[in-house]
């Protein structure tokens, strides 16, 4: 079951809103930051460069009491807050006796409600983003920020997340797409801080990636991995290209599919950055995910490409599902991303959906 996070009451129409930015995000620069104290308070501002920060400042958030959070800095920005804020809000919930000198002892706390999350786009991938409909450009960003503080975007939109070992996301995957990012990060490390390191951020430097390391490296396998998916919750089904499911319910511990893989990836929201729709059915059965597989080569992913980014499923080539739960076993370990992370090489993962449910801010609905 979905639990959902408890919410803050709104209780006027201007209200104080936290921005919370990926300092190393290179649309957050110094432009950017003159722009949004203009506006913003200073002390709503907050800026991260590690973890270690974001950890921090999720806990000054939740003492604040803030209704409305933004993040910026794309999809891994709003990832690693959102888990932050949950896991301390988890945390003082569970920890309301403490024990001192053998006495357990009531903590006068406050009941820690998650706030409601904005993305703003200033990141590399930015599905989510896209999804809210937030505004591309720099000035964009600013006039989302100060439409949320006014309450001029009062509609919100559920947001469900999948959980890997803890890790919320709206995706995660083994195979191509990870190795892509994967390989995008080597590119970044290689160019360095030189006068080519453009050419390895953002569009240009997923094109070098791609080009240069993941389809080079695909074309070497002899043979796609082969991979066991088995279903450890609730009734899944598979579906059709249109969406519609197919064939009888797949019960719990069933085999979901076994056989090639070049692909397994789930997600809970329709698309990756740069709006690739790769998930087109996510959210049609809230609660569950969609499990998209395949185990096609370069030639026909690339000829399919156009296709697939846009939300339409080829007839033939790919496997799609709808579950809450599975365990995905390869043999032979396989790149792995949750979030746009990389997140190394495993052989086998369990995802399943998050027991949290996020309210998701829509940009494109006025208050």
């Amino acid at each position: 079951m979905v639990a959902t996070v408890e919410r803050l009451p709104v209780k006027n129409r201007e209200e104080r809103v936290a921005v919370l930015l990926n300092a190393n995000a290179k649309a957050v620069n110094e432009k950017l930051r003159t722009e949004l104290e203009q506006f913003v308070a200073p002390e709503d501002v907050y800026y991260s460069r590690s973890f270690e920060d974001a950890r921090a400042i999720s806990r000054t958030v939740l003492d604040k009491g803030y209704r409305t959070v933004l993040t910026g800095g794309g999809d891994g920005t709003f990832v690693g807050y959102v888990n932050c804020m949950l896991d301390e809000a988890a945390s003082r919930r569970g920890n309301e006796h403490v024990s001192r000198g053998g006495a357990a002892l009531k903590l006068a706390t406050q009941p820690r409600p998650m706030p409601r999350i904005g993305v703003l786009k200033l990141g590399t991938g930015n599905s989510l983003a896209n999804l809210s409909g937030a505004s591309p450009k720099r000035l964009g960003v600013v006039e989302d920020v100060l439409r949320a503080r006014a309450g001029e975007v009062g509609t919100n939109q559920d947001l469900h997340l999948l959980c890997h070992e803890g890790k919320r996301a709206p995706f995660a995957g083994m195979g191509i797409d990870a190795a892509v990012l994967n390989d995008y990060v080597s590119v970044k490390k290689d160019l360095g801080s030189g006068k080519m390191r453009f050419a390895g951020i953002g569009g240009l430097g997923y094109f070098w990636a791609i080009a240069g390391k993941t389809i080079p490296a695909v074309l070497r396998e002899r043979k796609a991995a082969n991979v066991e998916i088995i279903n450890l919750g609730g009734p899944a089904r598979q579906l059709g290209p249109d969406g519609k499911p197919i064939g009888r319910e797949i019960a719990t511990g069933e085999v979901i599919y076994r056989g090639p893989c070049r692909l397994a990836a789930a997600g809970t929201v329709p698309c990756y950055g740069y709006n690739f729709q790769i998930f087109p059915f996510a959210q049609r059965n809230p609660g569950q995910f969609q499990l998209r597989l395949t185990s096609m080569g370069v030639p026909w992913i690339l000829k399919h490409l156009p296709q697939i980014w846009r939300g339409n499923t080829p007839a033939t080539g790919m496997l799609d599902f709808t579950c809450d739960k599975v365990s995905i076993k390869f043999d032979r370990e396989m790149p792995l991303q949750v979030g746009g992370d990389a997140e190394g090489w495993r052989k086998d993962v369990v995802l399943s959906m998050a027991s949290e449910k996020m309210e998701l801010i829509d940009f494109r609905a006025r208050g």
